[in-house]
């Protein structure tokens, strides 16, 4: 697999976008790329088909195209160039969506007051008539969405990722977070911090952790209920760099056969 650097323009800066490999546990080589407009309705599809809890949204909430738009226009429609995905066989199959902005949670406000406008409006349509569960959602983001939200660090970056379940070992997510490291360094920002819901059945924090992050905030969330009976908890993890500490993992794990490189 070659190591192939593609020129982009990120926040006035010239910044290598590394391509490159890695094989996963299932065997099939996992191209880690930067994110183009072709991708969009790929990544918005991941979105939902993993959006409850690593399954399909259907189950909670059955409008795919605003559930999508909350998650995922933030990132798309003003920083697409922080965001990478990791590609199976031809095929999107995973994304890193990040974002760099001072005012991210400004943008936020705004991206999901839009979206939360339009629920609201086909609530009131009766849109969501003949799906009660749809109709709690649209009430859980009005309502109770923002006091549910953990802290987070200030001034850093941030980030959002999701796989589809062949790729959820760690991997390819350490791919992706290690590109995504490289390029924040190369861009002057020295910490960044990530989001995801946690519970019994489902618990990043344990491969956050082992990746070198550590726990900033929780809150228990209601999102999921009544489905999920175990607590669910909204989680903020944060790290640090520490200059060159992402490429040096890079070619550690270069070196130990987890990522391939050839031309």
């Amino acid at each position: 697999m070659s190591m192939v650097a593609t020129q982009v323009t990120c926040a006035g800066l010239q910044t290598d976008v590394p391509e490159f490999q890695v094989v996963a546990f299932t065997g099939t080589p996992i191209t880690i790329r930067k994110y183009h407009d072709s991708d969009r309705d790929e990544v918005r599809r991941i979105c939902c088909d993993t959006g409850f809890l690593g399954e399909p949204i259907e189950g909670i909430y059955q409008d795919r195209e605003l559930f999508a738009d909350l998650f995922t226009n933030v990132y798309l429609d003003y920083e697409p160039d922080w965001s990478l995905v990791a590609e199976s066989n031809g095929r999107v199959a995973g994304y890193l969506l990040g974002s760099v902005n001072p005012h991210f949670n400004r943008i936020l406000m705004l991206s999901g007051f839009q979206t939360a406008c339009k629920m609201l409006s086909r609530l009131l349509t009766g849109k969501y008539s003949q799906h009660p569960r749809s109709e709690q959602f649209v009430r859980w983001v009005l309502t109770k969405g923002l006091m549910e939200q953990p802290k987070h660090p200030e001034e850093a970056a941030h980030l959002h990722v999701n796989l589809e379940k062949p790729l959820r070992q760690g991997l390819v997510a350490r791919g992706l977070l290690v590109t995504f490291e490289d390029r924040l360094a190369s861009a002057g920002f020295d910490h960044y911090y990530a989001k995801f819901f946690s519970c019994s059945r489902r618990n990043p924090e344990r491969m956050y952790g082992r990746l070198g992050f550590e726990v900033y905030d929780r809150m228990a969330s209601t999102i999921f209920q009544p489905e999920i009976s175990d607590p669910v908890n909204i989680v903020c993890t944060h790290k640090k760099l520490n200059g060159a500490a992402s490429h040096k993992a890079f070619t550690a794990s270069c070196r130990a056969g987890y990522f391939s490189t050839n031309h």
